[in-house]
């Protein structure tokens, strides 16, 4: 069962490392709209869905991904609960 992902520095500096690079994060500005990163904590962006365009998730390889046994990835997209 996935745990709570603190939302602290340090869990945002895991963030920079994989969602800085993540496929999906830059092509859709997702850091101009809150809350910015550390979706694993914070929730899904507030820039409108029909505004995403998917181009891939880096959530899987993230150490906060197995450290606190997250499921589902894009949670940039989808909040907490992930990709069902």
């Amino acid at each position: 069962m996935p745990k709570p992902v603190p939302d602290t520095e340090e869990s945002m500096n895991v963030c920079r490392r994989f969602c800085g690079p993540c496929p999906s994060f830059k092509p859709n500005k997702l850091n101009e709209f809150e809350p910015h990163a550390l979706f694993c904590s914070r929730g899904k962006t507030a820039k409108p869905m029909s505004e995403v365009e998917d181009h891939g998730c880096n959530c899987f390889g993230c150490d906060l991904f197995s450290q606190y046994e997250l499921e589902g990835g894009y949670f940039c997209f989808y909040g907490i609960e992930g990709k069902k």
